[in-house]
C-alpha cells in the first residue's frame, strides 16, 4: 500500500518507519529541510514543503495514495488547514492525528476519515499495563470498547471462558487466544512462538501461558482486574 504522512515530528516518523518496515511506500511530507533530508533514505521519498500552500500540495500523488495521514503536532491550526485543503482537493482517506478534544470535534466536522491520538492511547495502554504486568496490550476501538491481551490468570487454568463468566459478569468477550507453542526455526532450532486460535468448536480450556484477547469496555475490564489482576 501506498501512504502519504504530512508532518515527521515523532508521531510521523514512527508510523512511517513501521509502515516503512512492513514493506509498504511512505512519502513523507515536513516544512522542515532539515527532517525532510533526515529521512531521504528512509522512506520511499520524502518532500520539503507547507502543507497549507495549495500550489504546493498540488504537486503531490495525494489521489494515488490509499491514505494520507495528517500527524501534525502541536499547531493545531495548520493540522486543521491541511485537512481543509486535502478535502478541497478531493482526499478520500484522510487519516486526522488529534491534539485535543476541540481539536477533534472540528476534525470530525471535517469528515476525517478516521482520527487518532496516539498519546490517548500510549496512555490507556500504559495505564493498563500499570495495574498488572498481565496486561500485554490494550488496543482502543470506541470510546467504550477495547481489545486486550491479557496472560490468563492461575484461576482460568483448565476451565473455559463460559465457566469464569467472562461475558455474563465482564462484560469481555473471548475473541482469540495466544498459545506458546515449539516450533524450529530456519536453521532448525526449536524456537518459542505465539501461534492464534480463535476458532472455539468446542470449549476451550485454558493453559499456563496462554495470551486471551479479549473485546471489552473499560468498566469491565476495570472488575476483571480487579478480581484477577492484582
Amino acid at each position: 500500500m501506498r501512504f502519504i504522512i504530512i508532518g515527521l515530528g515523532n508521531f510521523g516518523m514512527s508510523l512511517g518507519l513501521q509502515l516503512t518496515a512492513m514493506g509498504h511506500e511512505v512519502i513523507g511530507i515536513d516544512a522542515r529541510e532539515q527532517v525532510v533530508e533526515e529521512f531521504k533514505d528512509k522512506f520511499t521519498g520524502t518532500v520539503c514543503l507547507n502543507s497549507v500552500d495549495e500550489l504546493a500540495m498540488r504537486t503531490q500523488p495525494l489521489n494515488e495514495v490509499d491514505a494520507v495521514v495528517v500527524a501534525i503536532g502541536e499547531d493545531w491550526a495548520a493540522s486543521i488547514q491541511t485537512t481543509a485543503l486535502l478535502k478541497k482537493l478531493g482526499v478520500k482517506n484522510i487519516i486526522g492525528r488529534s491534539l485535543s478534544p476541540l481539536h477533534e470535534t472540528v476534525l470530525h466536522g471535517l469528515e476525517v476519515s478516521v482520527v487518532v491520538n496516539p498519546e490517548y492511547d500510549a496512555a490507556v495502554a500504559i495505564a493498563n499495563r500499570l495495574v498488572s504486568n498481565r496486561v500485554k496490550a490494550t488496543y482502543n476501538l470506541t470510546e467504550d470498547t477495547s481489545i486486550y491481551e491479557i496472560e490468563v490468570p492461575n484461576d482460568f487454568l483448565d476451565k473455559t471462558a463460559e465457566d469464569c463468566n467472562l461475558t455474563s459478569k465482564y462484560e469481555m468477550t473471548l475473541v482469540c487466544v495466544k498459545r506458546k507453542v515449539i516450533k524450529k526455526n530456519i536453521i532448525g532450532k526449536d524456537t518459542e512462538v505465539r501461534v492464534g486460535k480463535y476458532m472455539f468448536d468446542s470449549p476451550y480450556h485454558f493453559e499456563k501461558g496462554d495470551i486471551m484477547v479479549c473485546c471489552g469496555t473499560p468498566f469491565g475490564f476495570n472488575k476483571f482486574a480487579e478480581a484477577y489482576l492484582k
